[in-house]
């Protein structure tokens, strides 16, 4: 997305021979095909093991990426848009299963944060990395975007061949490849490492265990799934305007298009440290939702300070609302780990964090839309919108967080009135039933 973003400003919408309503089209057919690739992509996932399927993922998108430079109008465009689609999507949902072998719940706020902080990192060095790479246009008679394009691709050609031989299968299987012929632990360590995790949830006993009809039925009904499915849908959609438009709003404030890379390197970093920081204190004091409520109202400040700074504001000026609501710190590595240990049994978290996943994108629909080009430079409509986009997160994350504890508190007063006997009665009748049992509690 953010190396699209870059693109956008060194004109390839004009190369190609269209504008940027043609480049939100690529968006929104993108974030469609990703979403309906996510749920297959995963099931494969599973299948081949979360250690081979990521680097396969990978190189695919890599040779996407640098296929970039073959494209010449509108229709390769889109053909390569697809394409990344469908590489894109099940990586995440791969990386957050694999992720949850090695980390307990109230580690994995805080590893998601890095996870997407890279990202961040990735984004704002693909700004520093335009604003040379751009001053290469007509070399060999590629536009200086298509250079982006073939540079990316080729870096994660080479990351995705080491992860080949890098990345174990589990805590029990670092032997061989790149990490030695001994592993990484020792035996006493390998049950360590896996103890810790099975002690802090003990579905994870049943990570290999395959998808079930059941679970697909239990993640269908759950409606506190649906709920965490909407914040992510409701609360994500902001980001994709300015986060494409970034390069072209400070560009357009009175920079010149390399300048305009350059500065938006630094809300990457920003929203990198920010982010860390809310998450960390998140797993360190658990109320996911004061945490996450943090970037909320910080995006929601910012949008609103774009949309009431007056047309003849000064281009520094600009450029630092623009900033500041760009570098709002993630929630959403947060509210993934706070759904996940809310959602059992696995086969139910499995499909969960591939759905809440497709939320994240599918949002991209109607996210690529918000900044028109009739509404350039200052996109005052966009704001508007998204303005009111925060205002509704804010006040889902609370519901959600009221909805926990209201029945936290009913079920433990049901729970205490039973005596031992219908106890152990319920729990043999309703083994199965997951995170909807009577002595199952919601973290918070």
């Amino acid at each position: 997305m953010y190396t699209t973003a870059n693109a956008m400003s060194d004109n390839l919408a004009e190369d190609l021979g269209f504008t940027n309503d043609g480049v939100n089209t690529g968006i929104l057919i993108y974030h469609i095909m990703f979403t309906v690739f996510t749920l297959p992509s995963n099931a494969i996932s599973k299948a081949v093991g979360a250690h081979l399927w990521i680097p396969i993922l990978m190189n695919s998108w890599a040779i996407v990426t640098w296929a970039h430079a073959l494209i010449h109008d509108f229709k390769g465009f889109i053909i390569v848009r697809v394409a990344i689609a469908i590489t894109e999507a099940g990586f995440i949902p791969a990386c957050l299963s694999y992720m949850s072998l090695w980390y307990k719940t109230n580690e994995l706020a805080t590893r998601l944060a890095w996870f997407w902080g890279a990202q961040a990192f990735a984004s704002a060095v693909s700004g520093l990395i335009s604003f040379g790479v751009f001053r290469m246009r007509g070399i060999y008679g590629l536009e200086g975007w298509k250079w982006l394009f073939i540079i990316d691709g080729v870096a994660t050609h080479i990351i995705g061949l080491i992860a080949f031989y890098y990345l174990p299968s589990s805590p029990e299987g670092t032997q061989g490849g790149l990490r030695g012929e001994d592993g990484w632990f020792t035996k006493r360590q390998i049950r360590i490492a896996v103890l810790r995790i099975t002690r802090d949830d003990e579905t994870k006993k049943e990570q290999d265990k395959p998808i079930t009809g059941a679970d697909v039925t239990q993640a269908l009904l759950d409606s506190n799934l649906w709920t965490h499915l909407i914040i992510t849908f409701i609360g994500m959609i902001p980001t994709y305007p300015i986060a494409s438009y970034l390069p072209s709003m400070i560009r357009d404030a009175g920079f010149s298009t390399t300048m305009a890379n350059l500065l938006t390197a630094p809300s990457h970093i920003i929203g990198l440290i920010a982010s860390i920081f809310v998450a960390r204190g998140s797993d360190k004091y658990g109320n996911v939702t004061l945490f996450a409520l943090i970037g909320t109202v910080w995006a929601f400040l910012g949008f609103v300070l774009l949309e009431i700074l007056p047309d003849n504001t000064g281009k520094w000026q600009l450029y630092g609302a623009a900033l500041f609501t760009a570098s709002s710190p993630s929630w959403h590595g947060m509210q993934v780990a706070w759904m996940s240990s809310n959602i059992v049994p696995i086969g139910k978290r499995t499909l969960a964090l591939a759905a809440v996943i497709g939320a994240a994108n599918i949002n991209g629909v109607p996210g690529s839309q918000i900044y028109q080009i009739d509404d350039a430079p200052r996109y005052r409509n966009g704001n508007k919108i998204n303005i009111y986009l925060q205002a509704v997160t804010i006040v889902l994350f609370l519901f959600q967080r009221t909805r926990y504890d209201v029945t936290n508190k009913w079920r433990s007063y049901t729970w205490n009135r039973m005596n031992d006997f219908e106890k152990k009665a319920y729990l043999d009748e309703n083994e199965k039933k997951g995170n909807n049992r009577l002595d199952f509690r919601y973290r918070l």
